[in-house]
C-alpha cells in the first residue's frame, strides 16, 4: 500500500510540475510573439497604414474644399447670394 500511495504521489507531483512548464512556456511564447509580430501582421499594418494616409489626405483636399466654398459664400453680397440661391435651386 504504500509503494502505491508514493507512486501515485510521485505521478501527482510530475504531473503538476509538467503542467507549470507548459503554462509557463506558453505564457511567455504569448508575450514574445505580443512583442515581436510576424511579417504578415506586419504587412497587414503598413496596409492599413497606407489607406488611412490616403484617407486623411482625401479629408484634408475635402476641408479645403469647404473652406474656399465658405470663404466664397461669406463674400456675397445680396444679388450674387439670391444668383447662388437659384443656382443652387436648380441643382
Amino acid at each position: 500500500m504504500n509503494n502505491i500511495t508514493r507512486e501515485s504521489i510521485a505521478c501527482l507531483i510530475f504531473g503538476l510540475c509538467a503542467g507549470l512548464v507548459v503554462a509557463v512556456v506558453t505564457y511567455f511564447c504569448a508575450i514574445y510573439n505580443a512583442k515581436h509580430p510576424s511579417k504578415e501582421d506586419m504587412t497587414k499594418i503598413d496596409s492599413l497604414t497606407k489607406v488611412n494616409d490616403s484617407i486623411k489626405i482625401k479629408i484634408e483636399k475635402l476641408d479645403s474644399i469647404k473652406d474656399a466654398k465658405v470663404i466664397e459664400v461669406s463674400t456675397l453680397d445680396n444679388d450674387s447670394t439670391l444668383k447662388l440661391f437659384y443656382k443652387l435651386v436648380k441643382e
